[in-house]
């Protein structure tokens, strides 16, 4: 019996077979890179074109297959969004061809090496697991190119569990419909579309399992543990009794949670809380309601047009809102403006090199502001669906008076010049220590205020929260991060404000509670932890929180912190499936 450990990306527990599906192994593309003159650059062009052509029809077929299955319906939308992005790709790959002078072949190579580096530098999880999706459609194209034939294979045996170094979107969907128990892959994010698939077929999958395809033999039996991420290898019998025992308490544990999710959420004392989710693509409010949310309090725009070559016009946002908006029947929508600037840009706009580069040390607000015309455009858009729904605009990373003085008077403009009657509830994004020296100035101009835990902390301890993430001095519950929630606490409160949480650690069980004890009465978080959190915040009695939190604060380091909460009771991670609903 071997164990090897990993991270979780969908709950669950499997036992079965193993099936190696190794692309190292017989699956890599030669690509041949060679130069071409001028006179050969309209026959680089035809063979693209004809590959764009080869992978249209692949990913037409692969979606009406797809949308056969409703619980691969949300696949349907990604293989469409794949099939925009080759050609977008596609369009690129014809200028190098005619800049450089290179075949096709390394014309793409450069493209797709391209996208992929930008997307690895956001500072984001989700968009940069979306360079998964930029290699898909640039080997599909490769492939196309050199005429090679697609992976394929038939229904799999009952059991199977696949073991690969990683799985591109459109593989974790033809191998979805082939039958699978369960995934172990060596590399892969918890916002990879393999993860978002399995957690929407309840398969259960981990990742970051070194070497899983050397050490995994095909035919070996395995024992995957989607909570704790540990995979078993060649069981004992015992092994396997002690798994049977806590795969059916993990069963009837879901079925208890899931159960309540429609109840409402309270402490044990009566207090009432408000838990809403964050979003960053439409197809995810059809489970707001669904998971016993109140609404959406965080969308965040700039995820859908951060790999696009062409602004997105006003009636493209237009139908986007409207049609979440229906969606959440009548509960609230929080539109992010979108949070921009930096490592994080479009290809539309850096596209306007000599504009925009001079305004790349600008982040968030102040740079929608220097790029005026982007967000004119965008509250248009949200201003027009806000005069039917509950549609509410929040600026990202302001810092003072100043910036938001000046967005609010945007969009007064924009409702003088259209005409709209209703100007919708404004909020400001505190997330900046900065914006803590201004509070009173901002809480006099904002409507309702929401707290950015992510760039909150990064900005208040000095730290790479990506490089750091996971280390115990990188962290929302560190003391001095503690002291400035309080202080936007009591700054809401004297000027009667409403606050919300909205950062990711909000779904943290123990960092919810101690935001309960802080004052805090509304979180957004991911639709995955709803659960979670309801059951958390109902096992604890204010008053215990807030006197938690009053020590809390008084502490020297994130260990104390962790210690007092400890204490209080509210640890639920041992006992509380991580991922209860699909995240998108």
């Amino acid at each position: 019996m071997l164990r090897l450990e990993g991270i979780s990306i969908s709950p669950g527990f499997a036992s079965g077979t193993a099936v190696v599906y190794d692309y190292e192994v017989g699956r890599r593309i030669e690509v041949l890179h060679s130069n071409v003159s001028p006179v050969d650059v309209e026959s680089e062009w035809k063979r693209l074109d004809d590959a764009l052509e080869r992978s249209r029809q692949d990913l037409q077929l692969l979606e009406q297959t797809s949308s056969k299955q409703p619980n691969l319906s949300k696949s349907v939308a990604l293989l469409s969004a794949h099939s925009a992005m080759t050609h977008e790709i596609a369009e690129l790959v014809k200028q190098h061809v005619g800049r450089e002078l290179v075949n096709a072949e390394e014309a793409l190579d450069s493209v797709i090496c391209h996208w992929v580096e930008r997307l690895q530098r956001l500072d984001n999880d989700y968009l940069r697991q979306r360079e998964q999706d930029v290699r898909d459609v640039g080997r599909r194209m490769t492939r196309n190119l050199a005429g090679t034939l697609p992976w394929s294979r038939g229904p799999l045996p009952p059991g199977s569990i696949i073991v690969a170094r990683e799985l591109l979107p459109s593989e974790a969907i033809e191998l979805a419909n082939c039958g699978v128990a369960a995934i172990i892959t060596e590399q892969g994010g918890r916002y990879s579309h393999t993860a978002i698939l399995a957690r929407s077929l309840d398969i259960p999958a981990v990742t970051s399992i070194l070497h899983a395809t050397s050490e995994i033999h095909p035919g070996m039996k395995l024992l995957v543990d989607g909570q704790s991420g540990n995979v078993t290898l060649s069981p004992s019998e015992s092994d396997e009794e002690s798994f049977a025992e806590r795969k059916q308490y993990y069963e009837m544990l879901v079925a208890s949670l899931v159960a309540k999710e429609d109840t409402p959420c309270t402490t044990q004392d009566g207090i009432e809380l408000s838990l809403l989710a964050n979003i960053g693509v439409p197809e995810e409010v059809e489970a707001v309601a669904k998971h016993g949310f109140a609404g959406v309090g965080l969308f965040r725009t700039e995820f859908l047009f951060l790999e696009s070559l062409e602004r997105p016009s006003v009636q493209t946002q237009v139908e986007m809102f409207e049609k979440m908006a229906k969606g959440l029947d009548g509960q609230p929508l929080v539109i992010r403006t979108f949070d921009l600037g930096g490592d994080k840009l479009p290809p539309f706009l850096l596209k306007e090199e000599s504009e925009t580069h001079r305004k790349l040390h600008l982040r968030g607000l102040r740079f929608s502001l220097a790029e005026r015309v982007l967000l004119e455009e965008q509250l248009h858009a949200i201003l027009q669906v806000a005069q039917t729904s509950d549609v509410h605009v929040l600026f990202p990373m302001v810092i003072g008076g100043d910036d938001l003085s000046q967005a609010i008077a945007v969009v007064d403009r924009v409702i003088k010049k259209f005409g709209f009657l209703r100007t919708p509830p404004i909020g400001a994004m505190i997330e900046t220590p900065a914006a803590l020296y201004a509070l009173d100035e901002i809480l006099d101009l904002a409507d309702f205020v929401a707290l950015g835990t992510n760039d909150l902390t990064q900005y208040m301890l000095a730290t790479d929260r990506e490089l750091e993430a996971g280390k115990n001095d990188c962290t929302a519950m560190h003391p001095a991060v503690l002291r400035a929630i309080k202080q936007v606490v009591l700054a809401a409160e004297k000027h009667q404000c409403p606050i919300c949480v909205c950062g990711e650690e909000a779904g943290d069980a123990d960092f919810a509670c101690l935001l309960v004890g802080l004052g805090i009465r509304e979180l957004s978080l991911s639709l995955g932890r709803g659960v979670v959190i309801r059951k958390a915040l109902h096992g604890i009695n204010s008053q215990e929180a807030r006197e938690t939190a009053d020590q809390a604060l008084r502490c020297q380091n994130p260990i104390e912190v962790r210690k007092l909460l400890a204490v209080l009771g509210t640890s639920v991670a041992e006992s509380t499936p991580s991922f209860l609903a699909p995240p998108y």
